[in-house]
């Protein structure tokens, strides 16, 4: 990504991509075609959900993992 691009994005885009990049799912879940940031495996689309939206589903899925681990714990 050109320093010229960079500077034309919003903070909330350069977080929005963060988020995407690196929100722990598998590099080949992620689809970014056309500006597209979305992850097949949590179904999260981070282009366009409102960001209370990814933080509640961030939690639902931070929930079921502790389900899981206290289950098989």
């Amino acid at each position: 990504m050109t320093q010229e691009f960079k500077a034309e994005m919003t903070e909330e885009q350069i977080l929005r991509k963060l988020l995407w990049t690196r929100h722990g799912c598998n590099f080949n879940d992620l689809y970014g075609d056309d500006g597209e940031m979305q992850c097949s495996k949590c179904r999260i689309d981070f282009k366009r959900l409102p960001a209370k939206t990814i933080e509640t589903m961030f939690e639902a899925q931070a929930l079921r993992a502790f389900g899981e681990y206290i289950e098989w714990g």
